[in-house]
């Protein structure tokens, strides 16, 4: 099935020649254009008619998250979309320009190479240990001499010379030059493509770490029979992964960052809601899955060649993708600045549709790069001139240079320098080109972007207008879902339960208006099905989950398979009572328990938590039920006497100083808890609270011979001591590094005193030792 068509429908709209606005055609508002409106009015009607699913204007995305409509079973599928995260991309090099030393395939001393592809997984690379130096052009030049040595009759230097002579070789060189270009290579200067990844050259042992990186690989293709003895290698890794440009901001090692879109953070007053998008010739009804946002300056000549790229790049032809311009200048930005953004911003809104719109805007942004960014004399005097030459290229790329002088004559500049300030560009040293654009592209639609697409077509929309489902508003909505989708921190190990069925072992609780679904596995009489248990009561209590629960009981048993019952605790939504105001705190409540065995009752609490019971009648090591005599209820309340504090302590080059004594306190006292270094890994532990805490040592011997490692972070006032945050009650491990003061290095810590050695010389004595 092909995609589906979302074209707008012309003969329902009227396009306003002023704003660009869309507005819908009814018995209400009729087939006003708004031509006869002022720019404050304009401007008032936008406001009022924002965010109406009729009565759109401009990017018209001003709108939360529900009112885009999606169903929930949309956002269900949304959220279990599972994006791959490939960071491995291969620039595909096959071209003329690309000249082999050693064919593989063709040349004869590979003949006598054995035919078994499988001998691949033989394979070990063993590195070289001699360096060679870098290539310079004498051992090219030398290179090439040998090779054509053997083969030619006149001497190789004077073949040499006579392609530096000839124009072919001058051509040829320019050719390959600018192919190594548009490849996004020529800036690393010298790099190594290892079957198309771009490997640094720069680092020793290049050549042998990448084949060792790329063997495995290799290996695995051949393992699984997708790579044969006829099968060419680069030709199959560059058909799948090849992609046609390498640039680092895009294809970078670590993860992509990525800007929240969604209106729900940006609100209504966004300067989102007044983008208005430009598309390739002939596109601007089709579905725009990748909608391009470009932060340009128009006083710097940086921010004018980005904008020049983009043009290009819808020049050059996006079946799939729309450009947005966020525009921003200086608080002293000159008029020339400012009107150069109203022309834009009257283009776009009104002209988008026009075929030869994006040439216009190209020649205009030529004429003031030329006029008022390369040039450093300007006058106030042209303002004139500047608006002659906008009329001028207007009427000769088929605009109708009317409107430019109306809303040109309203032109507010106080109100143009206000909305372009809320842009706020980054400072960035590299360029953006077309090429680039296109590569995002295409590494956005293949990674992310399709499979959102694929859910978002399949949406039957529903108490909508039909005629308000146009291509803009589903690229609208891809855009959005897209993005927000992108801010999502989700750990890879993710499963999906279609494949059971819950027909017959399975609890189901259907939510259609919830956007949480959780399915869970569970073993009934296991201690993690105990545990899981409580907390999906927890959770179906308080967040209403579209829920499923398979039971997957073991099918024989050899042993009683439940000897631990859990009650997951957790505070109470309301701590208050409503009768005596007192607190009733998190409880766990166990019922149907059996009388005759001796039960055992504690808390399964993180290891951080020093929880101890204050009300207990009973011994709770020996519990017996059927003791307990007619109220057969056992009561007991726990408390969280302390958390603790752990750590480590080492001193550099030496073992861990055992014995040394450590204090904690705050500033007015200091000492409120100690303890003391262990041998074992300098480990150390003490009760505290949350809160903010001094840690030092103690004083005495400890601190006579050790103080505390400056870490950079530690003032000079406070170099004794260290402090330390408890701000949750996960616990926390501080690694504490000392050194011996200046004049103690050879002073030992622990010293036995002079009644100890007295004592041990007489126990030596009677023993005769």
């Amino acid at each position: 099935m092909g995609r589906r068509s979302h074209r707008i429908r012309r003969d329902l709209f009227q396009i306003c020649r002023r704003c660009g606005a869309r507005w819908r055609r009814s018995t209400r508002r009729g087939d006003c254009d708004f031509v006869s409106l002022t720019v404050k009015e304009r401007e008032s009607e936008r406001e009022r008619l924002r965010g109406r699913p009729c009565g759109r204007v401009g990017g018209g995305w001003g709108r939360g998250f529900k009112t885009y409509w999606i169903p929930y079973t949309t956002i269900r599928k949304l959220q279990s979309l599972a994006l791959p995260e490939s960071s491995m991309f291969r620039v595909d090099f096959r071209s003329t320009h690309v000249n082999y030393l050693n064919n593989l395939e063709k040349d004869d001393m590979y003949k006598r190479w054995r035919s078994d592809i499988n001998q691949v997984n033989r394979l070990r690379i063993e590195a070289d240990d001699s360096a060679d130096d870098a290539p310079e052009m004498h051992h090219v030049e030398g290179a090439f001499v040998e090779t054509v040595l053997p083969k030619v009759k006149s001497p190789p230097q004077e073949i040499l010379l006579k392609l530096e002579r000839e124009q072919t070789f001058k051509e040829l060189s320019q050719e390959s030059s600018m192919f190594v270009f548009k490849l996004g290579l020529a800036e690393l200067q010298c790099c190594l493509l290892m079957n198309g990844l771009v490997v640094d050259s720069n680092q020793e042992d290049a050549l042998i770490n990448a084949m060792n990186d790329e063997l495995p690989r290799l290996q695995e293709q051949v393992y699984y029979g997708h790579i044969n003895a006829h099968t060419d290698v680069l030709e199959f890794f560059l058909s799948d992964d090849g992609i046609s440009r390498y640039n680092p901001q895009i294809i970078a090692n670590g993860k992509p960052r990525f800007i929240p879109l969604s209106t729900s953070i940006l609100g209504g007053g966004s300067v989102l809601t007044d983008i208005n998008y430009l598309h390739s010739p002939k596109t601007i009804n089709d579905l725009k899955p990748v909608t391009h946002l470009l932060a340009v300056d128009v006083a710097s000549k940086k921010g004018m060649k980005l904008l020049h790229e983009g043009l290009r790049y819808l020049i050059e032809g996006s079946k799939g993708a729309r450009v947005g311009v966020l525009f921003s200048v200086n608080q002293d930005a000159d008029l020339y600045s400012l009107l150069f953004v109203n022309v834009f911003e009257i283009t776009a809104s009104s002209f988008s549709h026009k075929e030869n719109v994006l040439d216009f805007l190209d020649k205009f942004c030529s004429f003031y790069e030329q006029r008022y960014i390369f040039t450093s004399s300007k006058s106030a005097d042209n303002t004139q001139a500047f608006l002659d030459t906008v009329y001028e290229l207007a009427e000769a790329n088929g605009l109708p240079s009317n409107t430019f002088k109306s809303a040109l004559t309203e032109f507010s500049i106080d109100h143009l320098r206000k909305h372009l300030n809320k842009v706020m560009i980054p400072t960035d040293e590299s360029t953006f080109l077309s090429h680039d654009l296109r590569l995002l592209e295409s590494i956005e639609l293949k990674q992310r972007i399709k499979h959102i697409v694929e859910i978002i077509e399949e949406v039957n929309w529903q108490d909508i207008d039909p005629d308000t489902v146009t291509s803009e508003f589903i690229s609208d909505v891809i855009m959005i879902v897209s993005s927000s989708m992108a801010m999502r921190d989700r750990s890879s190990g993710g499963v999906r339960f279609e494949v059971l069925k819950a027909e017959y072992s399975a609890v189901v609780f259907d939510n259609e208006n919830s956007t949480i679904h959780i399915d869970a596995v569970v073993d009934p009489l296991s201690p993690s099905g105990q545990k899981l248990s409580s907390i999906l009561r927890v959770l179906q209590k308080y967040f209403q989950p579209s829920m499923r629960i398979v039971l997957n009981p073991l099918s024989s048993l050899v042993d009683l398979p439940l000897k631990n019952y859990y009650r997951y605790v957790v505070p109470n939504m309301d701590d208050f009572s409503s009768t005596d105001y007192t607190i009733n705190g998190p409880k766990a409540f166990f019922a149907n328990m059996p009388l005759s065995k001796t039960l055992t009752m504690n808390l399964d609490v993180p290891e951080p938590w020093l929880v101890e019971p204050v009300i207990a009648v009973h011994d709770l090591d020996n519990i017996l039920l059927e003791n307990l005599g007619d109220t057969r209820t056992l009561q007991a309340v726990f408390d969280l006497e302390a958390l603790v504090l752990t750590g480590h302590c080492s001193e550099k080059d030496h073992d861990p100083p055992r014995g040394l004594q450590l204090i904690l306190g705050t500033k007015s006292t200091p000492h409120l808890v100690d303890t003391i270094v262990m041998a074992n890994l300098g480990y150390w532990q003490m009760k505290v609270s949350p809160g903010v805490w001094y840690l030092q040592l103690a004083p005495g011997r400890s601190s006579e011979l050790y103080v505390l490692k400056e870490d950079g972070e530690r003032s000079q006032e406070n170099q004794f001591s260290k402090r330390i945050t408890i701000n949750d009650l996960r616990g926390k491990v501080v690694h504490l590094e000392v050194v011996k003061k200046k004049g103690k290095e050879h002073e030992k810590l622990l010293v036995p005193d002079d009644d100890d050695n007295s004592q041990d010389k007489k126990v030596s004595a009677c023993y005769g030792v």
